[in-house]
């Protein structure tokens, strides 16, 4: 093979390394390829755009003391870490240290260096040890002095700990401090996600003003998988406390604040702040659980168009936390940063671990004030009469009349039971919707709802026996299904007897839902929206760029070096998922082209419909009148602004 027909060449070679070359040798064999320049500064771009270095600045003159000592400038800034933890993302590298300190010492070009206020590295083989070490110091140090105003449980994380030094952990801890910085940790994520959401046109970002979510929970491993119970902590404690020579025993767990995710089995959901007692008691039960965190995450769904692809299904927010601990509090946030996109709150989607087991005041009371209705599945136990006030009934989301016959009532626990076909169970639910109450006005400020019978009012929805003997007017004369009298209740309540009765929208929130339960409707968005926050969740877990699951990929320890290492993944998955959707968008319309179909890019409404001024352009197909003068030559209607005269 000739010269000139190999794939690449060493720059340096010196017989005393054999076949090996310099630059493989300082770089230990790594890849330690150049990275482009444009690359480098798209990347810092992004990071400047999120914010998050503002903030950064702002947390540590927060924290600085009133007096300080001074010292030097810090060699290496938050801007050149995020932005090389970017670049590592998005080659689908290990999220190491190591791995960055390689970025900066070998593979930015004299400009990049410059740009991120780096300085020039030593590029002589002699004395590489010693530069490999102190640019690694420096970027450990920078990178953990920008965690550390994050980190909502600092600790020591260098060795294995005994059960009494995570005793003594746990209650220094200070928790007022930790609601702090963790409050700081998800703004930083929040900031970084809602960037990249800005990154999409705007005509894919606005295809729907309204802002549908669906979120759940996925599991991420700490790097060091020993676990312990605080259930049996004390106990463990003392029995440590009798061991005369430490040596002997096992090494004891790193990460004070992680916990058991349950695999397989019930979970729990305490308090944030509450001690999580949840623990494998048995060696057998170990294979059930892991040893981590929980990493929380909402995607973009669509309830106009379920599965229609309108927009790619990008994650607007996303949270870590302990396991078993705060999951409903996790969704409240998770529903305040998606806000931070612009878009107004729609549909929050989610499974039976979230609205069907949490308690009202700490879900579906703060979703409800954050502008998202949920869609879910209901526990076996919450379906058909869910008790009632006035005389109606709640069922599965509304209040119906008392004289819902039997069989519509206890549709869905016939389905469940497999007494009805898809088919039957669909024609019911819409039977029984005759027979709900239908809402009169909107809700006041003190949260009640005015609901009417539905055998009432000039266009009522079914026929009632007791309200036939009430009639004042007549109404329209047309087939309705009527209450049976062996229907019809023993005692005739508020319901039955007024024209309008007031009702607490707090007794019937739990169960209340954007879609009709059970409907065509409701099956179609959810399907849709648990697919799409599955899809997500194996995306960036499943082996692939992200592998967001996969502790050995990032081994800095510790929960706030954690989720800022998470972010940065889910950054890079949302600016690929972008990438693809417009690229697909690209093939579509070179498609269309090909069959003799010209794509037409969609227009404004106001340009569509009206004359716009600043364009001085009128809608397609309109005439320019003879009194509207054509102003300067860029106003030639490709939506340019016009030429000042």
């Amino acid at each position: 093979m000739s010269a000139g027909d190999t794939d690449f060449e060493f720059t340096t070679h010196n017989p005393d390394l054999g076949g090996m070359s310099v630059e493989e040798v300082m770089g230990r064999g790594r890849n330690v390829l150049h990275i482009d320049d444009n690359t480098v500064a798209q990347a810092e771009k992004r990071v400047v755009k999120a914010g998050v270095l503002e903030k950064l600045q702002e947390w540590r003159k927060e924290d600085a003391s009133a007096f300080g000592i001074g010292g030097r400038p810090a060699l290496i800034s938050e801007r050149a870490i995020l932005t090389g933890m970017l670049l590592l993302a998005k080659e689908g590298s290990e999220m190491f240290l190591s791995k960055l300190r390689d970025v900066f010492m070998y593979r930015l070009s004299d400009n990049s260096r410059e740009l991120l206020g780096l300085e020039y590295s030593t590029e002589s083989f002699v004395g590489h040890i010693g530069e490999n070490k102190r640019w690694y110091d420096n970027t450990h140090r920078a990178f953990h002095r920008m965690v550390d105003l994050m980190d909502p449980f600092p600790q020591e994380r260098r060795h294995s700990k005994t059960y009494a030094e995570i005793q003594q952990i746990l209650e220094t801890h200070d928790a007022k401090l930790g609601e702090k910085k963790k409050a700081r940790l998800d703004e930083f994520t929040k900031l970084f996600l809602v960037m990249t959401f800005n990154e999409q046109p705007r005509d894919i970002r606005r295809v729907s003003n309204k802002l549908d979510i669906s979120f759940d929970q996925t599991f991420i491993g700490t790097p060091t998988t020993t676990g312990y119970s605080r259930k049996h902590l004390a106990r463990r404690v003392a029995e440590e406390a009798k061991v005369e020579d430490m040596r002997t025993q096992t090494p004891g767990p790193v990460d004070a604040f992680a916990g058991w995710h349950v695999r397989t089995g019930a979970r729990t959901d305490s308090l944030r702040g509450a001690a999580d007692m949840t623990t494998p008691d048995t060696k057998k039960a170990k294979d059930e659980y892991s040893w981590g965190w929980e990493a929380n995450v909402a995607v973009r769904v669509d309830s106009e168009a379920p599965g229609s692809k309108r927009f790619p299904a990008l994650a607007v927010a996303a949270t870590l936390s302990l396991p078993n601990v705060g999951v409903a509090e996790e969704a409240v946030s998770l529903m305040r940063a998606a806000k931070a996109t612009g878009l107004t709150p729609g549909v929050g989607d989610a499974d039976k671990q979230y609205w069907a087991n949490s308690l009202v005041e700490r879900l579906h009371d703060p979703a409800f004030n954050e502008g998202f209705t949920p869609s879910t599945d209901y526990r076996i136990d919450r379906l058909g009469v869910q008790g009632g006030d006035h005389g109606a009934y709640y069922i599965e989301g509304a209040a119906y009349c008392p004289g819902t016959p039997e069989p519509l009532r206890d549709a869905t626990k016939d389905l469940q039971r497999g007494l009805l076909d898809k088919e039957t169970y669909w024609v019911r639910i819409n039977e029984r919707k005759a027979f709900q109450l239908r809402q009169k006005e909107k809700p006041d400020a003190k949260g009640r709802t005015v609901l009417t019978c539905p055998a009432v009012g000039p266009s009522p929805t079914v026929t009632c026996p007791l309200r036939e003997l009430m009639k004042t007017k007549k109404v329209a004369d047309k087939a309705r299904p009527a209450v049976d009298a062996e229907d019809l209740p023993n005692f005739a309540d508020k319901i039955c007897q007024q024209h309008s009765v007031s009702f607490e929208a707090a007794n019937i929130r739990r169960q209340k839902q954007a879609f009709d339960y059970g409907t065509r409707e409701w099956d179609e968005f959810h399907t849709h929206a648990r697919n799409s926050i599955e899809s997500l969740n194996k995306q960036v877990k499943g082996g692939g760029t992200e592998d967001i699951q996969d502790a050995s990929r990032r081994q800095v320890r510790g929960f706030g070096a954690a989720q800022v290492i998470v972010t940065m993944l889910l950054v890079n998955f949302n600016l690929r998922k972008i990438a693809s959707f417009m690229s697909d968008q690209y093939k579509e319309d070179a498609k269309r082209n090909r069959a003799g179909n010209p794509v037409e890019k969609k227009l404004r409404r106001r340009d569509r419909e009206f004359y716009n001024a600043y364009t001085d352009t009128l809608p397609p197909g309109v005439e320019r009148p003879a009194h509207m003068k054509k102003r300067g030559a860029a106003a030639d209607e490709t939506g340019g602004p016009p030429t000042r005269r």
